[in-house]
């Protein structure tokens, strides 16, 4: 998946936003960090994937759980703009066969090692895995990219 076209919309999508000039660079990094826990959290909220009792059988909103699923994917884009790993230029589109419970708890891990240890590998780790849990959703690649730049 072509990175460079969803760096770009998201730059464009954060001229948008009027950023607190109270806050110092760890202020701001941090309160973004903290947003990508709380905006996945909502998502896997959203997915019930973690549900375990019996009861909770109601019918899963597709276009919600999209729309948080991009909310999401523009925080870690604009992360990765903040730590200049805009020059990432493709990004590997993997399914793969773990549980949406476990996509989303590797999402976290990855996250922390983000914060724990920046660095450019680490935030694509985040990126692949992230489009990965898309692709687990039900979500083409293509229509990810689509929707993300046209929105």
């Amino acid at each position: 998946m072509d990175a460079q076209s969803l760096f770009n919309a998201q730059l464009e999508k954060s001229k948008t936003i009027s950023i607190n000039e109270n806050l110092n660079q760890y202020k701001l990094s941090a309160r973004k960090n903290l947003d990508l826990h709380i905006k996945l959290g909502c998502l896997a909220d959203e997915t019930r994937c973690y549900k375990y009792c019996l009861n909770h059988d109601l019918p899963i909103n597709k276009d919600i759980v999209f729309e948080k699923y991009l909310d999401c994917l523009g925080q870690i884009l604009s992360i990765g703009l903040d730590r200049n790993y805009s020059d990432i230029q493709n990004i590997r589109v993997k399914p793969n066969d773990y549980c949406l419970s476990d996509q989303f708890l590797n999402l976290y891990i990855d996250i922390n090692d983000l914060i724990i240890s920046p660095s450019k590998d680490h935030f694509l780790t985040l990126l692949e895995d992230f489009i990965s849990l898309g692709i687990t959703l039900g979500y083409s690649a293509n229509r990810i990219k689509d929707t993300f730049i046209n929105i």
